[in-house]
């Protein structure tokens, strides 16, 4: 029995694991250091346009059920509440200082979302 469990997950794990698509995230333009460096009217401007790239991410095959959970939770927010987020939450952890800030927007608004309020 335990050999014939091991074989399944064997087999399951060939099979599952390479069929999940990778994805390559570029660079982008900035780090999590040069956001807290811009002025409160950039940080609004950047955290619009971050929401807004992400929003027409189905132009680019991301299914559009993927963003439920970004449109429910950013709706009734503002440009300086999405802003705020994402500078407290970069300020609590300097260790993404040098990290894309582009990705780490996207893993600060998934947490933010996915926290309960």
């Amino acid at each position: 029995m335990k050999h014939l469990l091991l074989l399944l997950t064997f087999v399951a794990f060939v099979t599952v694991h390479p069929n999940q698509k990778q994805v390559k995230i570029s660079r982008g333009f900035f780090t999590a250091k040069d956001y807290l460096s811009m002025s409160d009217t950039e940080r609004r401007a950047y955290a619009t346009g971050a929401i807004n790239g992400m929003l027409v991410s189905p132009f680019f095959g991301a299914p559009d059920e993927n963003l439920n959970w970004l449109k429910t939770c950013t709706a009734s927010m503002s440009d300086e509440q999405i802003a705020t987020v994402l500078a407290t939450y970069i300020r609590n952890d300097p260790n993404n200082l040098d990290s894309s800030l582009n990705v780490v927007t996207f893993n600060v608004i998934r947490e933010y979302c996915r926290a309960p309020r």
